[in-house]
């Protein structure tokens, strides 16, 4: 049972990993299309394409942290 509970983390473990790194691509992509749209050309869409950016950051960041409370909690039943 303990084995199933930490394999159970692993996975999660690696959920988080995937999930960070499409929200930083992304993050990348409405950022260049913020930019598109700020000076290329000029529209009110760039405010919230970089407020998007910003709002995919802070969940990247959040998932980072859980992601890294995971990996304590599976190092410390090692």
């Amino acid at each position: 049972m303990i084995d199933e509970k930490q394999k159970q983390l692993e996975e999660k473990y690696i959920d988080y990993q995937r999930f960070v790194g499409a929200l930083l691509i992304l993050a990348s992509y409405l950022f260049l299309g913020a930019m598109i749209y700020t000076y290329i050309r000029p529209s009110d869409d760039g405010k919230w394409l970089l407020g998007l950016t910003l709002l995919a950051l802070a969940v990247g960041f959040w998932f980072t942290y859980k992601q890294r409370r995971i990996k304590k909690t599976i190092n410390e039943k090692r």
